[in-house]
C-alpha cells in the first residue's frame, strides 16, 4: 500500500525541479536508501538526513538502544537499574484505565505528517490532519487507468482495501 502512494510521489518530486526550480534547494537524498524527499531550506545540501519513510525511525531506535545499552554498562547506569529494579518490586501494580479509542489511520503517522508539511510548502497554505487524509483517501479510491468494468474495479479495490 506504501509503495502504491511513494511511487507517484517520487516521480512527483524528482519532476518538480523542472516545473519550480526554487524547489531544487529543498530536495536532498536520504542517507540510508536513497530516496529524494523535500526538506526545510536549512537542511537541504546536509548529507547525513534521513527520509520519513521508514529510515528516519529505525535510525533513532537503533541510535536510543544504543545509547541505552552504553548506559546501563556504566558503573552509574547499573546503580541506576538496580534501584529501579528493587523500587519497581515494593510498587503493587495498580489497573491502569483503558486508552480513549481512536480512530486508526490507514498509513503511517510519520508518512501522513511527512505529506501534511511537504503539501503545506508546495500550496503556501497550513493543511490540517484531517484534511491531508481526506486528500489521501480520495487519490486512493480514484480509478485505475486500466480499463476495467466498475465492477471489477470495486472488487480489487474491496480486496485491496478490505472493510
Amino acid at each position: 500500500m506504501i509503495r502504491a502512494l511513494v511511487l507517484p510521489y517520487y516521480r512527483l518530486l524528482r519532476s518538480l525541479p523542472k516545473t519550480d526550480p526554487s524547489l531544487r534547494q529543498w530536495r536532498t537524498r536520504c542517507r540510508h536508501c536513497g530516496l529524494f524527499f523535500l526538506t526545510y531550506f536549512r537542511n537541504a545540501w546536509r548529507t547525513d538526513l534521513y527520509c520519513p519513510f521508514g529510515c528516519r525511525e529505525a535510525h533513532r531506535k537503533a541510535a536510543s538502544i544504543k545509547r541505552s545499552t552504553a548506559y546501563y554498562q556504566s558503573r552509574e547506569g547499573k546503580i541506576k537499574k538496580q534501584a529501579l529494579n528493587r523500587q519497581r518490586s515494593l510498587v503493587s501494580p495498580s489497573p491502569t484505565p483503558p486508552p480513549l479509542p481512536r480512530e486508526p489511520i490507514p498509513w503511517p503517522r510519520d508518512t501522513v505528517e511527512y505529506v501534511r508539511a511537504v503539501i503545506s510548502q508546495i500550496e503556501g497554505r497550513p493543511f490540517t490532519l484531517p484534511e491531508i487524509l481526506t486528500l489521501l483517501a480520495r487519490i486512493v479510491r480514484q480509478h485505475r487507468i486500466a480499463r476495467r468494468r466498475r465492477r471489477d474495479q470495486i472488487v480489487a479495490w474491496l480486496n485491496e482495501f478490505p472493510p
